[in-house]
């Protein structure tokens, strides 16, 4: 966007003052907070009196609340006209369209511009520390800048004094980072690794964690770093942070297509907003002193998107019924395939409702909905029926055609015995081709109950996911009619 980094907004600011950059850097000793303090003084004289900021003072003089507001009120001028000025050129524009697909629970900034709301409008914004600390956050949906917005000049984090304040109170944003941290894997994007600001917030993390539990944090911290005709690359490393090694994914770009394509992919049953708003309901509904057993039914949530189709029901001291699966995750279809306690999903309803809205590339099982609604035929193809839609019969079809075509096993080896002989990985990486191996179904639910963990680590995600399709296809998908 042409935004300067740190320094160069501090050498663009001390331009407009009587002395050059490197007088306020020797005098500060080179700390960007107190080089800002520095020069906050020397231009709040020139910002009261020289004509060329008249139009500025007319329009922020009464948000004027100390020595430093004037040079955080031109700051905000500064990013907010670079940002609604930008052009991107033709490589640039597909990234920017591929960020706004990007599929995330939430974004933490410490910038000021406000280009990130423009990649996910409909998210909500908290500005500072402030807003967190007396706002109902729902934690998905969301976007925390914490060092403030150029939209409020008032809210910049910059000076030292600034600084002084925000680490006094840090306790609860340092707190609720931490349960993002500890809940999410975090994608750092356009942050050195030895950013201040970063590693303050690593500090504060390990500051709440024991150092025995800091390796759980493996593979939940992935930094990426651009490179100019750079080759891409996928490593591990460390940070070390107040004597404790922090374990990070390290991802080093030529550029940022492939990353946003990937980030893209992540499937939701619900757009993240719609949860959003869902959270915000329950939460609502849970305060209620007036519940008396009953169902709270939520529907037409937002008619710009298909959300409007979306029929949820909240029960609150009531059993629910089989209504508003739509809200169910391919993790619940999973659960429900493998036989856990708590699923007894309606599989009819799941045909008609669910599995259509799962886009075609995502691995869910589908087999014993249809086998239990009396849909499939014996050879495993669904029945002719307005209750399989297209892209249910579609996806059946897919896997029964990959599955089905497979030569039978020529040994009766059991699963644990593959893996034995093998090792579990192997297991997943031949996922739709297990059947070539066992006839040992039970093995396979068994083995898939054993991994649950898997299912939520990137690559070996796709693989469970595989593999419980062929599950549910060797459970339900062949022999139905006895």
């Amino acid at each position: 966007m042409g935004l300067p980094d740190w320094e160069g907004l501090l050498k663009v600011s001390a331009a407009e003052t009587p002395h050059p950059y490197q007088y306020y850097r020797g005098a500060a000793g080179g700390d960007f907070p107190s080089i800002a303090s520095k020069i906050a003084d020397a231009f709040y004289e020139v910002w009261w009196t020289s004509p060329k900021y008249e139009e500025s003072r007319a329009k922020w003089q009464d948000h004027v609340r100390d020595g430093s507001s004037a040079l955080k009120i031109e700051v905000a001028e500064l990013v907010g006209s670079l940002v609604n000025g930008i052009s991107l050129s033709d490589g640039l524009i597909e990234e920017f369209e591929l960020f706004k697909k990007v599929s995330a629970e939430g974004v933490i900034t410490t910038n000021y511009d406000l280009l990130l709301n423009e990649v996910f409008p409909t998210y909500r914004t908290f500005v500072g520390q402030d807003q967190l600390l007396f706002s109902d956050t729902q934690g998905i949906a969301e976007i925390y800048m914490i060092h403030g917005s150029g939209a409020d000049p008032g809210s910049l984090v910059l000076t030292a004094d600034d600084y002084q304040q925000y680490d006094r109170r840090n306790a609860y944003l340092a707190a609720k980072l931490m349960t993002m941290f500890v809940e999410h894997p975090i994608v750092f994007l356009g942050y050195s690794l030895n950013d201040a600001n970063i590693r303050g917030l690593l500090s504060s993390l390990v500051v709440g964690l024991r150092p025995e539990n800091v390796d759980k944090l493996r593979d939940r911290l992935i930094f990426v770093e651009w490179k100019h005709d750079a080759s891409p690359e996928v490593s591990e490393s460390m940070i070390y942070m107040d004597e404790v090694s922090i374990p990070i994914v390290r991802v080093v770009v030529p550029d940022f297509i492939e990353l946003f394509q990937v980030l893209g992919q992540r499937e939701r049953a619900l757009p993240a907003r719609v949860l959003r708003h869902l959270k915000e309901q329950v939460y609502e509904i849970v305060k209620s002193k007036d519940l008396k057993g009953r169902l709270f039914a939520v529907s037409d949530i937002d008619a710009d998107d298909a959300a409007g189709d979306v029929e949820i029901v909240f029960g609150v001291g009531a059993k629910m019924t089989a209504v508003g699966v739509v809200g169910l995750s391919r993790y619940d279809l999973m659960d429900d395939v493998l036989g856990h306690p708590d699923r007894d999903l309606p599989a009819e309803t799941i045909v008609e409702k669910l599995l259509p809205k799962i886009s075609a590339p995502t691995y869910v099982p589908c087999f014993k909905y249809l086998n239990a609604a009396g849909l499939l035929k014996s050879d495993g193809t669904p029945v002719a029926s307005q209750k399989v839609p297209a892209k249910v019969r579609a996806r059946a079809e897919k896997i029964r055609s990959a599955l089905g075509k497979l030569e039978q096993p020529k040994s009766d080896k059991t699963v644990p015995e593959l893996v034995a002989e093998r090792d579990e990985d192997w297991v997943f990486n031949n996922a739709l081709t297990l059947p070539r191996y066992t006839t040992d179904v039970e093995g396979i639910r068994d083995f898939l109950i054993a991994q649950t963990d898997r299912r939520r680590q990137n690559w070996w995600g796709t693989q469970y996911g595989k593999l419980t399709v062929a599950y549910d296809w060797l459970k339900y998908g062949q022999a139905t009619e006895k």
